[in-house]
């Protein structure tokens, strides 16, 4: 960002305001921030204290912003050129668990960005960033997530690269045991179970879950799937599956 800068001419009145590059700061603001100073020597002092206020307004927003320079025009019209820091681009990077270092990510990129709603040419908001690295982690498949803002080149825009650390996407589980006060009914003596388990399938936030539960007689057969976004669909609509299929053994 630019460091402010002043160039005032002496024992001029103040008779208007001129903002510019100022997209997300209300008029009303501005307004209010000036309301007493209409006809009277412009004041360094009381221009320093509403330049401060301003900076201070994209501080408690949580937006990248300030006032860069103030120049008073002839006719006694302070000018204002302010700063404000536009998302030029959003990368998703992948952190090794144990490393910490850059590697390569099982889960898709969209799938992550879609989550997100800092979009590219927006102001910078630090606290609408706070909450889509919670979004994100609400997916279930992140052990860490973090935004970082990075300077685009040489304008005033940022680039953010959000790191990202997987969790394991899934695994097997099985056991058995025997049961022998039961004699009749689901899953009587011998009971065994396998369960395989995705929460990211294919790379898309899937949920895959696959479980055999078998005894002497009966066995139990199930599958969940769960697509919490389907893809192309902008109204973020979700799809579950689940198939069940119980069977008794013949005798």
């Amino acid at each position: 960002m630019a460091v402010t800068s002043a160039r005032v001419e002496p024992n001029l009145e103040f008779h208007g305001m001129v903002c510019e590059g100022a997209n997300v700061l209300p008029s009303k603001f501005l307004e209010y921030a000036f309301r007493n100073s209409y006809g009277k020597i412009v004041n360094i002092r009381r221009l320093d204290e509403v330049i401060t206020s301003i900076n201070g307004w994209y501080m408690e927003h949580g937006l990248f912003g300030l006032v860069s320079g103030v120049e008073i025009l002839s006719g006694g019209v302070i000018r204002l050129q302010v700063a404000e820091a536009e998302v030029n681009n959003i990368s998703i990077r992948f952190l090794d668990r144990k490393t910490g270092e850059p590697t390569k990510g099982k889960t898709r990129p969209e799938t992550i960005l879609r989550q997100l709603t800092t979009k590219k040419g927006q102001v910078y908001s630090m606290l609408q960033g706070k909450r889509d690295v919670e979004t994100v982690l609400t997916m279930g498949i992140m052990e860490d997530v973090s935004i970082i803002p990075q300077p685009a080149g040489d304008t005033s825009m940022v680039d953010l690269i959000m790191n990202v650390v997987e969790r394991p996407s899934g695994g097997f589980s099985a056991g058995g045991g025997i049961s022998s006060g039961i004699t009749s009914g689901p899953l009587s003596g011998l009971i065994g179970s396998f369960v395989y388990s995705h929460r990211n399938v294919f790379g898309r936030n899937q949920k895959l879950n696959i479980s055999l539960e078998r005894g002497q007689i009966d066995s139990i057969f199930r599958i969940n799937y769960i697509d919490p976004w389907i893809e192309g669909d902008d109204k973020q609509t979700s799809r579950t599956m689940m198939v069940q299929s119980p069977w008794t053994a013949c005798s």
